[in-house]
């Protein structure tokens, strides 16, 4: 009995001190979101420090940074890779542009700048965001070009990702989008195959 006592006595001021410290946990978060810190900003990145998340139906994919005036939306890349810079869309869409063989062109990849897809001031770094640097492109023939527009592609040409970008974005305008696609092919190649 004498050792039941004492290791209860023991035990006690433990399941305290984890209240106390769960209680002061709790109380500090709750004071951090009180003041509007940043959640899920880390105080690692330089960007992200700037970074404050939308109160907006597309809170997962869509958040607000200072400065900017195109909408940023957060890429499967950025989701799993979060220290990255992220860049703004100034258009989930391409840009067609007619380009010309003897010029030497620079994309924007901040998505910041207001000539695009073209960066307004090339050099080394981005004027606008720092942590981007304009992207030359020369091209080898005239004519119209398809340009990425919402800056999530690995080169300067749209590749289709801004679909992928519109369907994480916009989940259920997609799936009905595809729903009434599947539909219509069904009714068209049903009527066309019945005897």
């Amino acid at each position: 009995q004498v050792g039941s006592s004492q290791s209860t006595s023991v035990a006690l001021p433990r399941s305290i001190r984890r209240a106390e410290a769960m209680a002061g946990l709790i109380a500090r978060s709750a004071s951090r979101r009180a003041f509007g810190a940043p959640m899920g900003a880390r105080a690692c990145a330089g960007w992200a420090q700037k970074a404050m998340p939308l109160k907006s139906p597309h809170e997962e994919t869509e958040m607000f940074i200072q400065g900017r005036s195109n909408p940023v939306y957060l890429s499967p890349w950025n989701r799993w890779f979060p220290y990255e810079p992220v860049s703004s869309t100034p258009k989930m869409g391409p840009y067609q542009v007619q380009c010309s063989a003897k010029e030497v062109y620079h994309f924007c990849t901040c998505g910041e700048s207001k000539t695009q897809p073209w960066c307004e001031a090339p050099g080394s770094k981005c004027a606008k965001v720092p942590e981007f640097a304009p992207r030359m492109y020369s091209p080898q023939h005239d004519g119209p070009k398809l340009m990425c527009g919402c800056k999530k592609a690995p080169d300067s040409f749209c590749n289709g990702t801004c679909a992928i970008l519109y369907a994480d974005v916009f989940p259920v305008a997609t799936s009905a989008i595809c729903f009434g696609g599947c539909f219509v092919f069904g009714v068209f190649s049903t009527w066309m195959m019945h005897p």
